[in-house]
């Protein structure tokens, strides 16, 4: 579901979130359900307030839970792939690179 490697990531504006102790609570308008993120879903949800590359966002989520990027790329990018079925996250058009 993910563009080009180089592509950005970022939360929807349409996105709905609210912090509630370590979990984070999420949804958009059109979602019957809220969804509730924890330990490195919130990781990941942080780190997409600005636009990331996926590449960026494995590293931050690694370096803030001091842990080898390459053991959890595929968590991360698992939980991109489900944000971004959510519509809580979306890809960012129109960076240069």
């Amino acid at each position: 579901m993910r563009g080009p490697t180089g592509a950005r990531f970022e939360r929807s504006t349409k996105a709905l979130s609210r912090r509630v102790g370590a979990e984070v609570l999420v949804t958009t308008p059109s979602d019957d359900e809220v969804h509730e993120l924890s330990g490195g879903a919130t990781a990941v949800w942080v780190e997409l307030r600005t636009a990331t590359r996926v590449a960026d966002l494995v590293d931050h989520v690694a370096l803030a839970h001091d842990v080898d990027p390459s053991v959890i790329a595929s968590q991360v990018e698992g939980c991109l792939d489900t944000l971004l079925q959510l519509g809580v996250v979306e890809e960012v058009h129109g960076f240069d690179g």
